[in-house]
């Protein structure tokens, strides 16, 4: 009992102390402030100066308190909703997290419950990034004369982030992955502490709300169940913080934008497309492939004009204009018009290009802006547009109203390219560009600069040099990390180039020693090499000039075309290799089991023996099989009136089902009577005798489009017995109105099985007949 007794005054002694040293504090730094504002009015007065710089400096102290107030009332507001998720809600409606808003986006508590018992675990980590990973990057953006920046004090406090809404994928993505977005909300009450040049500042009660993307890939069949993990936010992230020590008697926009832009910035270099952070969850997976997988396209964003602008600078007749500019940001990358000066309706006429890694989730943001030197620039409406819609339309040109302003419109255009692996469409590409003036890219260069060996090391006492490497194509040039002390760096980075004309450029590769600053070997490599290669690959070691006799550099260089068009069998799939790695044999599979083009049942083995086999993502051979290019001779019009489908057909013994996979089909017929001259087509099949509803199977529809993609799979429970009796049926249908006159059947097929062999999967080009033709029946072994 004496020990408690003494144990609680002695902890109200030290709260009351640190009361009274707090209350000491505030008071001197009141004293201070009124006593430099008492030093100020002295100071004006003394040597005359005009009164309006009294006003000034009174309008300034208003708005930064007013500016302080507000945001504590956020940070307070955010970090109850932190707390406690549900008094917040009810409290404040407008507040509300993303899963009220949108159906497709679920509550996840027990993920929060998950945080909250690892945030303690969390911090040490963070500290580890941050010192090793963020601090590093600061010093390097910073000048020479502040350069010294570090991490003093890294709290995260105790409130944890919360997920207010998770969203799982199930559409358009491959089946070896998974794709998952997470509403990341922090409202903390951290505090990091720098320290530049001796001056201690900091930042307290973060903030930062944004759309984080979590992909599982490849999906094995061992434990963890998938190869990898990459985690990257879509866009950036909104941030908001306070300043604290000698940083807050600086609060002011410039510093406050400033020091935000800066964060922002080492953020979208982590973790914001195209920049990701890779985790390999199993043995051999390839990191680099997680880290810069194969973009999606290549968005071309042409902001034309404006107009009907807000007159944000008023002049003194009452009337005026504005000096508007626009910016473009696509996840971590950013554009910038011109300034165009006393108008509101500008002509920019400015075309920009961006590689996009993940079309969907990711946005076009657009902001009109009024330039005000000296001051903050002034919003004049914004447009936010989703980059997965301009891919399916290929192209959008349109005048756009401007959000959060009473007037204004925007015109833009925007253009979807896909990447194209066949060099014949360069040709194409360069020549329109060629007619019509543009000085726009044609192709994409993806460079993965792997590693160098033998380089030089110095004369003296043979000392091993600090290699970096820069790479440049025309007035792009990339740099990447040193390596101390090594001739044989591995730098495994990756990076891209936008390349006008691969004929006439060259990238160049420069070897440098840190230490001396000197070059150590080069490399120069004429494009159009790459056009002769297969694929447009190169993966080999080049050899260094001005280096040493057997100087390399390991690296791996890939072209695509940029094309308006899509051709499938000239597009590349994502592949993420495992390699060196076990798996153990099949058991019966799952009723939806995707067909891989090879036949389910495994062979008789010595059960003492083990089995192993290099695993591959599910989805492979089946995309192999429908990508593959059917004979050209089956290709003739005269051949296919009515177009043609691809199919893939394999029989299970041991499930006792047939399973089709209707992959695609190509040049069908316009729908007589569709005002577009287009056709709404889906696919129904009978296993035929049967026409009852146990055995019709249906896809889903294609709108507006002659060249429809379904890579649907569908079973029909037949004998092997009976399979040599059945025939499918397959109908391509144009889905119509109740009233609509237009053609409803746009061709059918009807393929006999009793040739078929069950032993393999089977896929084919089929050519489809009018629905009144006496030849609709096909021999599955005449096609073969």
């Amino acid at each position: 009992m004496s020990t408690k007794s003494k144990a609680k005054p002695d902890d109200a002694t030290k709260k009351r102390k640190a009361l009274e040293d707090n209350l000491l504090l505030n008071l001197v730094q009141r004293y201070f402030k009124l006593a430099g504002l008492v030093l100020l009015i002295w100071f004006v007065g003394y040597f005359s100066f005009s009164p309006s710089w009294l006003l000034l400096g009174l309008i300034v102290y208003i708005w930064k308190e007013k500016h302080t107030r507000d945001r504590q009332h956020q940070i307070h507001i955010a970090q109850q909703t932190a707390r406690g998720e549900k008094d917040a809600v009810l409290a404040r409606v407008d507040d509300l997290p993303s899963w009220v808003f949108f159906p497709d986006v679920e509550r996840a508590e027990w993920v929060n419950k998950f945080i909250s018992q690892l945030w303690p675990y969390v911090g040490d980590y963070v500290k580890d990034l941050l010192v090793k990973t963020v601090e590093p990057k600061v010093q390097q953006s910073l000048p020479a004369s502040i350069n010294s920046f570090r991490f003093v004090n890294i709290d995260l406090g105790d409130i944890p982030p919360r997920i207010g809404g998770v969203k799982v994928y199930s559409q358009n993505v491959r089946r070896d992955e998974i794709y998952m977005d997470l509403d990341i909300i922090y409202s903390s009450d951290s505090e990091v502490t720098v320290k530049i040049k001796g001056i201690t500042a900091g930042i307290k009660d973060l903030q930062l709300h944004g759309i984080l993307r979590v992909v599982f890939k490849p999906l094995i069949s061992i434990i963890p169940l998938f190869g990898g993990i990459s985690v990257f936010f879509l866009n950036n992230p909104t941030l908001d913080f306070n300043l604290t020590s000698l940083a807050n008697a600086f609060d002011l926009p410039g510093l406050n934008d400033m020091l935000k832009t800066i964060i922002q910035e080492q953020i979208a270099a982590i973790m914001v497309l195209p920049n990701r952070i890779p985790i390999a969850m199993t043995k051999g997976i390839d990191l680099n492939k997680l880290r810069y997988p194969f973009p999606h396209g290549v968005l071309r964003i042409h902001v034309i004009e404006a107009k009907d602008l807000i007159s944000a600078d008023i002049s003194l007749t009452g009337k005026g204009k504005s000096d508007p500019y626009a910016v473009i940001r696509v996840g971590a990358q950013k554009f910038k018009t011109k300034v165009l000066n006393n108008t509101i309706s500008p002509v920019w006429d400015a075309s920009y290009e961006t590689i996009i890694d993940v079309k969907e989730g990711q946005f076009v943001e657009i902001d009109i802006m009024d330039e005000d030197p000296g001051s903050k620039d002034d919003a004049l409406g914004s447009v936010n547009l989703d980059v997965s819609s301009v891919a399916e339309k290929g192209t959008i040109d349109s005048w756009l109203p401007l959000e959060d302003v009473k007037k204004g419109l925007v015109h833009v255009r925007l253009i979807w390219l896909h990447l194209n692996k066949d060099p014949l469409e360069l040709d194409k590409i360069v020549k329109r560009m060629d007619d019509d003036n543009d000085n726009l890219s044609s192709c994409i260069l993806m460079v993965n600069l792997d590693s160098a060996g033998e380089l030089p090391r110095g004369k003296k006492q043979m000392v091993e040099p600090n290699p970096y490497a820069t790479l440049s194509v025309g007035q792009v040039r990339y740099e990447t990390y040193v390596k101390p002390n090594t001739d044989s760096p591995r730098w495994e980075q990756n990076f891209r180039f936008l390349v006008h004309n691969p004929h006439f450029q060259t990238i160049e590769v420069d070897v440098f020693d840190k230490k001396t600053g000197k070059q150590i070997g080069e490399v120069s490599l004429p494009l159009k090499n790459l056009l002769s290669a297969p694929d447009m690959i190169l993966d080999r070691q080049f050899q260094l000039k001005k280096s040493g006799p057997t100087s390399y550099v390991n690296m791996r260089l890939a072209l695509r075309v940029l094309t308006t068009e899509l051709n499938p069998d000239y597009i590349d799939q994502e592949d993420v290799a495992i390699i060196d790695d076990t798996k153990p044999a099949e058991t019966e599979g799952t009723e939806n089991k995707p067909a891989t083009g090879i036949n389910e049942e495994s062979p008789e083995t010595n059960v003492d023996s083990p089995v192993t086999e290099t695993i591959t993502p599910s989805l492979n051979k089946e995309t192999e099989l429908r990508q593959r290019k059917p004979p050209s001779a089956r290709f003739e019009l005269q051949s296919s009136p009515c177009g043609r489908v691809q199919v893939t057909f394999r029989y299970s013994t041991q499930r006792q089902k047939l399973i089709v996979v209707i992959h695609k089909c190509m040049n069908l017929c316009a729908a007589k009577g569709d005002s577009a001259h287009m056709a709404d087509p889906y696919i129904r099949l009978y296993l035929l005798p049967d026409r009852s509803s146990s055995s019709k199977r249906k896809t889903h529809v294609i709108k507006d489009n002659l060249n429809p993609v379904f890579d649907e799979t569908f079973e029909f429970a037949v004998s092997p017995g009976e399979l040599s009796t059945r025939s499918l049926e397959i109908t391509v249908k144009n889905e119509t109105g109740m009233f609509s006159s237009s053609q409803k059947v746009l061709g059918v097929l009807l393929i006999e099985l009793d040739n078929l062999d069950i032993s393999k999967a089977i896929t084919e080009w089929f050519d489809l007949q009018p629905e009144d033709s006496e030849q609709k029946a096909v021999s599955l072994e005449s096609e073969v």
